[in-house]
């Protein structure tokens, strides 16, 4: 149990970073996570990425503004569950559609 709360934790870390700017989506691999969940960590970080007028704001609950190391806290600390929850939703997906086109 403590190897999956460490992915867990690992992988909102990974979400928050891209989300912030800390990490950009491209920079971002890891070779011990499967490849669906590395595009939906990146997909999901891409969609939290929410600069309004050259500020961050986090578009899951409109606080802001936020410095890139402030949106990271802020995600990490606040969002957690709701980071994994977004990125096994979306890798879920991505991996139907890879099932699809694979057949």
């Amino acid at each position: 149990m403590a190897r999956r709360g460490l992915f867990r934790w690992k992988i909102a870390g990974y979400v928050a970073r891209i989300a912030s700017g800390i990490t950009s989506p491209e920079e971002f691999d890891s070779k011990v996570l499967a490849r669906h969940v590395v595009e939906a960590i990146r997909n999901v970080g891409l969609q939290l990425r929410d600069e309004r007028n050259g500020v961050l704001v986090c578009p899951l609950c409109g606080r802001g503004p936020f410095t890139r190391r402030g949106y990271f806290l802020h995600l990490t600390r606040l969002h957690y569950s709701h980071l994994i929850d977004l990125v096994e939703v979306e890798a879920d997906r991505i991996a139907g559609v890879s099932k699809h086109v694979v057949s």
